[in-house]
């Protein structure tokens, strides 16, 4: 990745991220599979890719998925060590 395809990257996944953090404290209705079911989604999306999202669209992509991915595997990490 090229200097700003990494700060791009690194600017959505910290979004998304800390966004997603705050909505598991705020919102008690967000579950785990709300979660996993905005992924399943992500990644259906990531795979349509007929037109060309072009670099912009691949690198939010993958930092948006990233970033979900990481708020998915602490969050049960979290609930596992709370049992």
């Amino acid at each position: 990745m090229t200097e700003w395809e990494e700060r791009k990257y690194r600017e959505v996944y910290d979004t998304v991220y800390a966004t997603t953090r705050y909505r598991i404290t705020v919102d008690p209705n967000f579950t785990i599979q709300d979660l996993e079911r905005l992924l399943a989604t992500l990644y259906v999306n990531e795979g349509n890719d007929q037109l060309g999202r072009g670099v912009v669209g691949d690198i939010v992509s993958s930092a948006t998925i990233a970033a979900h991915q990481q708020v998915l595997l602490e969050w049960k990490r979290e609930l596992r060590e709370k049992t």
